[in-house]
């Protein structure tokens, strides 16, 4: 199938958009027997990708004309370098074609084309998306998260690679060979054999959680010091103190993410500053003296407005909502 008829299918879009079980088990077992299906997936996915990052910007002329150009030259690089492999290729027509619709549509191609993003990386706008590797590993990557994937090749030798910038849950699959999977984020190097485990990268820290298997963790500059690390914690590194701090945690409240949820569990002041902060981007101050207890329960992870609610209701008095935020204050405090 070519991606322009993917793009209009309904299982394959209940695949990218995780809403129908049966079609991801389907699409994830088509994509891992077709080498050539996967390959036209992919260019599926970058289409969905760019259609749903909705850029508030119209496309200019020139701007077009300057994509065509970039998106020729990429073609035919992709193509001379192709030519020995038989793989899905991707024609100068269909190409053309679709890049046409998509500025027309004005998505931002000449945005996205501009940027001479390499061949195998994927990112994601608006929405999370699942993606199945070529060694049959799975990615759920979180909105505003961007991969780069290389060293995926079905062989014995070499290790597999991804460079991540965001947050994504990993399922890797073990291959013989004891070929490593290695995820780059930021200063972190995080080292599998076949596991399952979130990565968080952002601009100050980066945090790894381990639901099962084991990984080790190492950090630029400090090769000799490696952490191991076991199921059920969370170990995140902190690039201003260049530390990396261990504790134990619930994993699967910590992925809840993946089904579009925040789970708060006897979360205090202090945590609820966190998840608002890395969440929602929005700040929380915590006047001295206030303590509004432990808070439970289970919350969109894309619309902050409800946990705010929740938060008033249960301490009232005590949460007072701020230009961009929130602000804990001690009862009876204005």
């Amino acid at each position: 199938m070519k991606p322009e008829q993917l793009i209009t299918d309904d299982t394959f879009l209940a695949w990218y958009f995780q809403t129908d079980a049966a079609c991801v088990s389907k699409w994830n077992q088509l994509l891992r027997e077709d080498l050539d299906l996967k390959a036209a997936a992919d260019e599926a996915v970058l289409l969905l990708s760019l259609i749903h990052r909705q850029e508030e910007q119209q496309v200019t002329d020139r701007q077009i004309s300057q994509s065509r150009q970039v998106l020729m030259r990429r073609i035919s690089e992709w193509e001379q370098a192709q030519q020995r492999r038989p793989v899905f290729r991707i024609t100068y027509r269909r190409i053309l074609a679709l890049a046409a619709c998509l500025a027309l549509a004005g998505f931002g191609v000449g945005w996205f084309l501009q940027q001479r993003q390499p061949a195998g990386t994927y990112a994601t706008a608006g929405n999370r998306m699942v993606m199945t590797l070529a060694d049959g590993s799975l990615v759920t990557l979180n909105k505003g998260t961007a991969i780069k994937v290389s060293g995926m090749e079905a062989n014995e030798t070499g290790n597999r690679e991804v460079w991540l910038d965001g947050e994504a849950f990993f399922d890797v699959k073990h291959l013989t060979g004891n070929r490593k999977f290695i995820v780059h984020s930021g200063d972190v190097d995080v080292v599998v054999l076949g596991t399952r485990f979130t990565v968080k990268s952002g601009p100050q820290q980066t945090a790894v959680a381990l639901e099962s298997g084991r990984v080790e963790l190492t950090v630029a500059g400090n090769k000799a010091g490696k952490l191991i690390m076991k199921p059920g914690e969370l170990v995140e590194y902190s690039r201003t103190s260049g530390r990396l701090a261990r504790t134990d945690i619930n994993v699967k409240n910590y992925a809840a993410w993946q089904d579009g949820k925040i789970v708060l569990e006897n979360a205090g002041a202090t945590d609820l500053q966190k998840i608002f902060r890395e969440r929602f981007d929005m700040d929380v101050e915590i006047e001295e003296g206030a303590d509004p207890g432990e808070f439970n329960g289970v919350f969109p992870a894309d619309d902050p407005a409800v946990l705010i609610h929740a938060l008033e209701k249960t301490y009232p008095g005590q949460v007072v909502r701020t230009e961009g935020g929130l602000k804990f204050v001690k009862p009876g405090q204005p």
